[in-house]
Order: C-alpha cells, then structure tokens, then sequence
C-alpha cells in the first residue's frame, strides 16, 4: 500500500477535508488489516472485551488512528494501525 496516499487521507480527517471519503478510502484499504489483528488477538470468549463489538466499530477505529497518525514519527499508518488495534 502507497504510505503517501494514507498521509493524505489522514491529513483531510485532520482537516476536516472530504472526511467521510477519505475516512472510506482508509476502511477500504485497512479493514483487512485491522480485522486480522482483532481475530488473531482478542479471544473469541474474552471475559474483558466482545470481539464483535470491536469489529462492529471497525470505522471508528480506523478514524481514531487516522486523527492520532503522526507520519513524522516514521512509521507506515497500517503499522500505527496495527498498533492501535
């Protein structure tokens, strides 16, 4: 995935620029991404958090991340992500 096109979907979330495209665009090129880290880390039966309702809230992670993305920090923004899930 193109890094530059994620710091410039980022910046329009911060900026309130095309926010609900762009918000889509980073959905759509980071859900897989984002959806393999809840199923491979958050039990199916966790007693703390219910792996559904991570995955029904999927757009307001990804949002979360893309206003907390710091692309000075040198890290890609699936890697942030991936962190943040």
């Amino acid at each position: 995935m193109n890094n530059e096109t994620d710091i410039k979907l980022t910046h329009n979330l911060k900026n309130n620029i095309e926010t609900e495209a762009s918000l889509k665009k980073l959905v759509d090129r980071h859900s897989g991404i984002f959806l393999d880290i809840v199923n491979n880390y958050v039990p199916n039966n966790s007693p703390t958090c219910h792996k559904q309702d991570i995955i029904d809230d999927l757009e307001y992670y990804i949002y979360n991340a893309g206003l907390k993305y710091d692309q000075d920090r040198g890290a890609k923004f699936s890697t942030f992500l991936g962190n943040e899930a």
